[in-house]
């Protein structure tokens, strides 16, 4: 059988190349200034007052459930049609997923009927997904949410620079999350982006993508800090500099 439809066409091009030999030239290849240049820039593409860099998209779910204080014997409801790590990112916090349909047969996106239909007092989280150049109706859900005191993360790997109503998707929950894998619209290889206007939340989530440390590598080398303290069980979801520089040129592209 001949696969006329590829999953995925990756765009990469000799800006890439040179993008990652600059960063591997200049000696310092973990997360540092390429990393923050590159959270700066995605943050103003889709119109958002923070963005923190991770390894991963579902890093960044995991750390986004978490800032949204997702925790055992809670639920959490998620698009029936999504890919697993919307559901594990839950599963790691103790949580108990609940599906919710699709909108109907040309619109796969999470149904607010639906969503309506599945919150229960142990609800303690609504997550979203873009898909298929479709968005979920936003409005209907915000205004639940809002209503149940309930907060969105939306799983946004789909739609990098995508707007409903004039507003990017990803900015209309507690915090929005972007894929970087190699068959999204932008690729690092491996990689994600959250973005959120909480800076709690930010603050929060940049402690926790590496290790509960109060300061980084970066800082310690450049002099700006001498020590850390360990604040909380945190993990290693950092990006690193090559991965970066290549989302950069990939930003300017998309």
């Amino acid at each position: 059988m001949t696969i006329k439809v590829p999953l995925t066409t990756v765009t990469l091009g000799e800006e890439e190349a040179q993008a990652a030999a600059r960063v591997v030239r200049s000696g310092w290849v973990t997360m540092g200034a390429e990393v923050k240049a590159f959270e700066e820039e995605f943050a103003q593409a889709v119109g958002s007052p923070h963005a923190v860099a991770v390894g991963s998209g579902t890093a960044g779910l995991h750390l986004a459930y978490q800032a949204a204080e997702l925790g055992p014997g809670d639920e959490f409801i998620i698009p029936a049609l999504t890919f697993v790590a919307t559901l594990n990112a839950g599963l790691y916090l103790g949580a108990k997923p609940v599906l919710a349909d699709c909108t109907g047969p040309d619109d796969r996106t999470l149904s607010a009927q639906d969503v309506a239909a599945k919150i229960t007092s142990r609800t303690r989280l609504i997550v979203t997904m873009a898909y298929g150049g479709h968005c979920p109706d936003m409005e209907a859900i915000t205004q639940m949410a809002t209503r149940c005191d309930i907060p969105i993360v939306e799983d946004a790997c789909h739609a990098p620079m995508a707007r409903l109503d004039g507003q990017a998707i990803g900015t209309f929950g507690t915090a929005g999350m972007f894929s970087f894998f190699g068959n999204k619209n932008m690729t690092t290889g491996e990689g994600g982006m959250i973005v959120t206007g909480s800076e709690t939340v930010t603050e929060r989530m940049r402690l926790m993508r590496s290790h509960g440390m109060t300061t980084n590598t970066w800082e310690r080398h450049r002099g700006h800090a001498a020590e850390y303290d360990v604040m909380a069980t945190g993990y290693n979801y950092r990006m690193d500099e090559i991965r970066a520089a290549i989302g950069r040129e990939q930003l300017k592209k998309l």
